[in-house]
C-alpha cells in the first residue's frame, strides 16, 4: 500500500490527500479544501488476463456561471494515466521505462498543447 497521506501539487501548490478507503485492490485518497474544492486521488491495479494499473486525479470546484455570472456551478476535470502490459514476456519495470517516458514527454509542455486541442 502507498503511504497515507498521498501528496499532489496543483498550480504549485501541495496538497495532502489523506486516505479515505482502501480495499487489496485499490486506495482513495482526498482532500476537501473548505472552499469547495475537492481533489480525489485513486489508485488501483488489476492483475488477471492483463495487468493494469491506473491512477486518477480529479479536482471538483465550484465556479462562476458564465451565463449567469451572480450564480455558481460546479465543475470537474480529471487526469488519468494506465499502463496496460501482458502477464508474461514484458515485466513491471518494462511497464516503469514506459510509463516514465510518457510522464517526461507529457511534463515538457505537451500536456497543454493537448488540452489546446493538438494532436
Amino acid at each position: 500500500m502507498l503511504a497515507d497521506p498521498q501528496s499532489v501539487t496543483y498550480a504549485s501548490v501541495s496538497k495532502s490527500l489523506p486516505a479515505i478507503g482502501r480495499t487489496d485492490t485499490q486506495s482513495e485518497y482526498r482532500l476537501d479544501d473548505g472552499n469547495g474544492t475537492v481533489y480525489d486521488l485513486t489508485v488501483s491495479h488489476q492483475f488477471k488476463a492483463r495487468n493494469r494499473v491506473v491512477a486518477r486525479l480529479r479536482r471538483d470546484t465550484v465556479v462562476t456561471n458564465a451565463l449567469a455570472p451572480a450564480t455558481s456551478i460546479a465543475a470537474s476535470a480529471t487526469a488519468t494515466f494506465t499502463i496496460d502490459f501482458p502477464t508474461s514476456g514484458l515485466t513491471s519495470t518494462d511497464a516503469q521505462n514506459l510509463g516514465n517516458a510518457l510522464v517526461g514527454w507529457l511534463s515538457s509542455s505537451n500536456i497543454l498543447k493537448m488540452a489546446n486541442g493538438e494532436t
